[in-house]
């Protein structure tokens, strides 16, 4: 009678062992979620989860329903993370169609008249207003120029908090040695900003949602 329950539990234990290995990784083909950090793109969450900023369209195609202008996430959304990194040209055209163009910068505020004392009698004459607006060298920069912020210095991505003619997040900013926020720095410094990351990383920070 002992030698049947031995062989019987064995064999339980031998069944036991053939079902799970009929399903081998069952775990890791489970949905994955990640949360967007303050700060995070779709390019910076591809690179925690890939290992690579090229997966971006990917990234998005699984969260299009929710995501639909590749350009903007919010702190705190729990994204589903596919899990193959795969990108074929169809998808990053996709991609980069969700994406809507910048809108043009907003007409220059007109020109203030400041009071100029001729003796007895008090006239105006118009001074000259700089205008917080660029169009680049041309190439790259003027493509990015015009995609995020049509030109316009001051510009302001009320949902990412994204500013200025390039569209620096606050923390790229700062990490580039600059202080304050970049829509509030000279066309100069952010020209010499843009110079600095794009030495560090080329395109990469501005192609994947620029199309540039």
């Amino acid at each position: 009678m002992s030698l049947f329950s031995i062989a019987g539990t064995g064999a339980a234990k031998t069944m036991i062992a053939v079902t799970v290995s009929l399903h081998p990784g069952a775990a890791h083909h489970a949905t994955q979620h990640t949360t967007v950090r303050p700060g995070d793109s779709l390019s910076s969450i591809s690179q925690r989860e890939f290992g690579s900023t090229a997966s971006w369209p990917a990234l998005w195609w699984a969260n299009r329903k929710v995501v639909h202008n590749p350009s903007v996430i919010q702190a705190g959304e729990r994204l589903v993370v596919p899990g193959s990194p795969k990108v074929k040209p169809w998808l990053t055209r996709a991609a980069l169609t969700a994406i809507p163009a910048a809108a043009p910068a907003p007409a220059p505020v007109a020109a203030q008249a400041a009071p100029v004392s001729t003796g007895a009698v008090t006239s105006t004459a118009p001074v000259q207003q700089a205008t917080a607006s660029y169009s680049g060298s041309g190439g790259f920069q003027s493509c990015v120029i015009q995609r995020e912020s049509g030109g316009n210095a001051s510009a302001v991505n009320a949902s990412s908090g994204a500013g200025g003619l390039y569209g620096f997040l606050p923390s790229t900013w700062q990490s580039l040695g600059h202080s304050g926020l970049p829509e509030n720095a000279s066309v100069a410094e952010q020209n010499a900003a843009f110079a600095q990351e794009y030495a560090q990383s080329g395109g990469a920070a501005w192609s994947a949602y620029d199309g540039c």
